[in-house]
Parts: structure tokens; sequence; C-alpha cells
């Protein structure tokens, strides 16, 4: 069937017979039309070649997602059968050779301590420091029990109760200075710089109360001897620094 077309008409159906959403007659007509136009079949190859370059990219792309999706998937394949087998093997080792799970306690402690912390990170959509943070807050304690218990149990003539007098106070009050900066930079919306610098202001009286505790003696005993303001003044000096550092920072908008 030969029949004559409109250029005009050629044009409009020029979308629809690319995508291939007109008829095989109408296709014929189409290309019979080429066949004798050249605007027409230049404009339909311009067309064509204008839609194969916008689906490479979004095929690119979409081989990039599926190609890194696969590096993900085998790394957490790869780390999870990692901590799995080093847990096992610590297990084996440990009854067979003391006959009882001693050491392999701590060992598999602080691998799961470490596999919990980071697959909340990654299990969380926004937030992901914030997330790993808590975890790991309420985790610690229970660890440092556990190897206070382990070492006791097994190593010790003579028991050390460290975690209720050291680990546990001084846990607390380093918890508390991460929790207090966390908070306030969700209030404030400080940059990474200020953040550090605040950090840096409670660690001195994180540093003079974890050492107060440590020597069992009171705060003004610690600056007496004259050791602690040398770590106060490296702190102050450290602040001072990172907020000048935020600051200019700041002034030319990076974070």
């Amino acid at each position: 069937m030969n029949k004559e077309i409109d250029c005009a008409v050629v044009k409009d159906l020029l979308p629809n017979y690319i995508d291939k959403l007109t008829s095989a007659e109408t296709n014929q007509i189409l290309e019979n039309h080429f066949s004798n136009c050249a605007d027409c079949a230049r404009e339909r190859d311009e067309m064509m070649g204008s839609l194969n370059m916008e689906k490479a990219p979004k095929k690119l792309n979409l081989e990039n997602f599926l190609n890194k999706t696969k590096k993900i998937y085998l790394l957490k394949g790869v780390a999870w059968s990692i901590g799995i087998i080093g847990i096992l093997v610590s297990f084996i080792v440990d009854i067979a050779v003391n006959r009882k799970l001693t050491w392999s306690l701590i060992v598999d402690g602080g691998i799961v301590f470490l596999y919990i912390t980071v697959l909340a990170a990654i299990f969380s959509k926004r937030n992901k420091i914030i997330a790993s943070t808590f975890v790991s807050s309420i985790l610690v304690l229970p660890l440092l029990y556990m190897i206070e218990y382990v070492v006791n149990e097994n190593y010790l003539v003579r028991p050390i109760h460290w975690f209720t007098v050291y680990a546990l106070p001084i846990t607390l009050i380093w918890l508390a200075i991460i929790w207090i900066v966390i908070l306030i930079n969700k209030i404030i919306k400080l940059n990474m710089w200020r953040t550090l610098g605040i950090l840096l202001l409670f660690a001195i009286f994180g540093s003079a109360l974890t050492n107060a505790i440590s020597n069992q003696v009171s705060v003004n005993e610690i600056y007496q001897t004259g050791l602690e303001w040398i770590d106060s003044l490296s702190y102050l000096g450290g602040a001072i620094l990172c907020f000048i550092i935020g600051h200019f920072r700041k002034e030319k908008g990076i974070f």
C-alpha cells in the first residue's frame, strides 16, 4: 500500500513511531515517506539518537548501582563469615585447652560488640553515628563487667573488683560527655570543628574526674600535683584551635 503523507503529520507521529506505539501499516507509510524525504529522515535520526543518549547514562547508572550493591553484599557476607569463624575458632581452642570458656568470652564479646555497633549504623537510615553511639553506650558496660568476671574467675588468685570502683563511674562520665555534646550539636547545629571544640572543653572535666577516680583522690588533689593542669591546658588549647578553624570554615561555607 502506497499512501502519501504530509511532513507535518509525520513529525507529529515521530514520537509514537520511535516509541513503537504506531501500527504496522502506519510504520510502513512513515518508512516510505522517510525514503523519499531527507528532512523527515534526518529529524527521525536525530530524535532516535537523542533518545539513545538519554538511555545510555540511565543504563550505566543502573549497572553501577547493581555493581555497588553486589560489592556491598559481598563485603557484608565476608565480614559475617570472618566474625562467625573467629567466634567458633576461639570457642573451640579455649575449650580444647582450658576445658571451659575463659579468654574466648572476652574475645567473642569484643567481636559481638563491634558487629552490633556497626550493624546499628548500617541499618539506620538516618543519624547513623547517633545510632551506633547509642548501641555502644548500652553494650560497653556489660562488656567491661564480663572482662572483670572472666579475669577474676580464671586468672587471679585474689580477685580485683575494678568494675564498680573504676570502670563504671569513669565510663558513665565519658558517656555523659559524649551525649551532652551530641545534644548540643543537634540543638545548635554546629559544624564538625566546633563540635570537636566543645568535646575538648568537656574533656577537661572528664580527664580531671577520670584521674581523680583512678587515683582515688579528690579533684583538688589531682590539680595540686601540677600534672593535671598540663592536660587541662592542652584540651583548652585544642578547643580554641578547633573553634578558630570552625569559624573560618563557616565563613567560607565549608563544613
